[in-house]
């Protein structure tokens, strides 16, 4: 007894419960959570473990220590503006969706809080989009705004093959590179930071001397360098690199072979060797040992390759043509040294998940002890959140909506039916559940009262206060050619029966009921077995239910639709083909229905549905379901839009 009443008030506390929150208030609450988990949650969730390197240094553990430098590194961001790109439709809400992921990668990388910004090359999309200067201010105003830098924290750029171009035009490579110098700083510098030197190399330049030099078959120990070129710059470290650490930073990695693995965080596949119109996948096998054996870096970072890649290189020694060790400046390495390509920092379609990286740098105190540290981080897959989460989220909710709409459309109020500008009283046997009490039966041999009611032969009644004060017309099953237009005061909307006044004679039932033979005898062979036929009343006489309560041309609410409270001519008013005249005192009318070709039938039929259409559309049916359907949708998604606004609107 204590568990029944436990468990009739959970089901109390239950039904109370859901009854304030109907279902599409859950909806509602499931797409708001929907918004907050992919705008915020996801990437609280994936960088939560994201964090400077810093216990990786030795000399960090030391509280009399100084804090290491952060240096956040940012590969491939590709910024485009959409004015550039000259393009509409879907190439421009693809843009629009990039950009709101750069930002949102943005929002979450800043919050690292750096000391220094590193750009790894390709900052923006393509020098082949800019043909103006005005093209480019706009493209490096949208950057910055993308990427707004705090006053305190230093950014430098590294140039990448989108940026100042590869194997171009001479008048075009200019162009490009003064635009880069102009706005983002030297094609190639060199930066310390807790003594440790930062090498920003102009990989694009040093391949395309690399060409002149290889085109020339000279070493590179015996190659002339292009005045203020890459291969200049490198060897002006070469006495540096003996005093501090040095970092080597290059947009295009260097040289591996083809089948070098990657590590873990690599998505698919690896590096391989590949040039084409623009770009080079690596270095040249020469010029990566001459950056080796020339800069001796402690780490190299790259950039272009849009995947992560953690590879170690051995470097060869150097040899000249008889084979001996060359100059004192090549010395072979006495360690190796690592290489790590970035992730991008845009979306991309070759990798799901975004990344970028983190170094730490101290200052070295003595030799053997570790002086830097990096860890690389990683976005959420938020490019896939639109095709992937929110548009199936939107198709599951739609049939949602539709299959609980059809649910309740099918559940009709019987027998009662909605009209427009008020309610009417109609009771048809066709709109009768098939099990209720109203069973249709052959009425018998017997006379008809004139006045019909309830208790009509003809319907079996086993509750008879339950039955419908309205009854069916005694016309419902007359074949539509033989009845006479019933003309009455009929509703507004009841075009049929609105031409006639309170005194037009009509139908009623006769006192006789006429056999099959004598049917046949008369034309009326189509009636149906054990049917009254009805004559013409006199004129002074009056039934309600024959002046247009019911009326079977009036298709019923399952087949008018949900909506659907429109009267339809089932023949396409072809009964209109006929005459009514009065003979012996009674009223006669003569329909030519019958002798009209089926295809004028067809052709009639479908000319007034044509005319028709959009409006019974527009009125009832597939549109008002729609309809429905729409404002439900509408009722669910607007607080999660109105959240995503403000999400979107908090990263400007």
């Amino acid at each position: 007894m204590l568990a029944a009443s436990r468990r009739l008030l959970l089901r109390r506390a239950r039904d109370a419960f859901f009854a304030r929150w109907g279902l599409l208030d859950w909806l509602r609450v499931l797409w708001c959570s929907f918004v907050l988990w992919y705008e915020f949650g996801s990437f609280y969730y994936t960088l939560g473990s994201c964090r400077w390197p810093d216990r990786a240094l030795p000399a960090v553990r030391v509280p009399s220590r100084e804090t290491p430098a952060h240096v956040l590194l940012i590969a491939d961001p590709q910024v485009k503006d959409l004015s550039t790109s000259r393009r509409i439709g879907l190439s421009s809400l693809s843009q629009f969706l990039v950009d709101l992921t750069l930002k949102r990668h943005w929002h979450f990388a800043s919050r690292m809080r750096p000391d220094v910004v590193v750009f790894l090359g390709d900052i923006l999309a393509s020098w082949r989009l800019i043909r103006s200067d005005e093209e480019y201010e706009r493209n490096l105003q949208k950057f910055r705004r993308i990427f707004h830098l705090d006053p305190s924290v230093t950014s430098y750029y590294v140039p990448g093959n989108n940026d100042v171009g590869l194997n171009i035009e001479p008048a075009v490579a200019r162009q490009a590179r003064q635009r880069f110098t102009t706005h983002f700083g030297p094609l190639n510098q060199k930066i310390v930071l807790r003594n440790h030197t930062l090498v920003m190399l102009d990989a694009a330049g040093l391949v395309e001397e690399d060409y002149l030099r290889a085109a020339k078959y000279i070493d590179y120990e015996h190659w002339s360098p292009i005045p203020n070129g890459p291969v200049e710059f490198v060897r002006s470290l070469h006495d540096e690199v003996d005093t501090y650490p040095s970092v080597l930073f290059t947009h295009i990695p260097l040289h591996r072979p083809d089948r070098a693995s990657c590590g873990a965080h690599r998505e698919r596949g690896t590096i391989l060797r590949g040039v084409g119109p623009g770009y080079q996948n690596t270095l040249g096998k020469k010029t990566t040992t001459f950056l080796l054996h020339t800069l001796r870096p402690d780490i190299v970072f790259s950039a272009d390759d849009k995947d992560y890649c953690d590879y170690v290189h051995v470097p060869p020694k150097p040899t000249d043509v008889g084979g001996h060790a060359s100059d004192v400046s090549q010395a072979p390495l006495s360690r190796n040294v690592r290489e790590v390509t970035l992730k991008s920092f845009a979306p991309s379609s070759e990798i799901r998940h975004p990344g970028f990286q983190l170094l730490s740098l101290t200052t070295p105190s003595q030799p053997g002890i570790p002086t830097l540290a990096d860890t690389p981080c990683f976005f959420p897959d938020y490019s896939a959140v639109y095709p992937y989460r929110y548009a199936p989220l939107l198709l599951v909710t739609t049939l949602t909506l539709i299959l609980l709409r059809l649910c309740k459309s099918q559940t009709l109020p019987l027998p009662l039916h909605a009209r427009r500008g008020g309610f009417r009283k109609s009771f048809s046997i066709h709109t009768l559940p098939s099990d209720g009490p109203w069973l249709q039966v052959p009425h018998p041999p017997t006379p008809f009262s004139p006045d019909w009611s309830p208790r009509t032969p003809g319907f079996v009644s086993p509750h008879a206060q339950r039955s419908p004060r309205a009854s069916f017309s005694p016309t419902d099953e007359l074949p539509h050619p033989l009845r006479t237009p019933m003309f009455g005061d009929g509703k507004v909307g009841d075009a049929e029966f609105g031409l006639g006044t309170p005194g037009t004679p009509t139908f009623r039932a006769t006192t006789h009921v006429r056999d099959e033979d004598a049917a046949s005898g008369n034309g009326l062979s189509s009636l149906p077995p054990q049917l009254v036929v009805f004559d013409a009343a006199e004129a002074d006489d009056h039934d309600e239910f024959a002046r247009g309560r019911h009326d079977p041309r009036r298709l019923s609410r399952a087949e008018r639709g949900f909506d659907g409270d429109r009267d339809r001519a089932v023949d396409g008013d072809l009964t209109r083909f006929g005459f009514t005249f009065t003979l012996g005192g009674q009223r006669r009318r003569v329909s030519f229905a019958a002798l009209v070709p089926q295809w004028m039938r067809a052709a009639r039929t479908s000319l007034q549905l044509g005319e028709d259409a959009v409006s019974a559309r527009r009125a009832g049916g597939k549109w008002a379901f729609a309809r429905r359907v729409g404002l439900d949708l509408g009722y669910i998604a607007w607080p999660a839009l109105l959240l995503w606004s403000a999400c979107a609107w908090r990263l400007k």
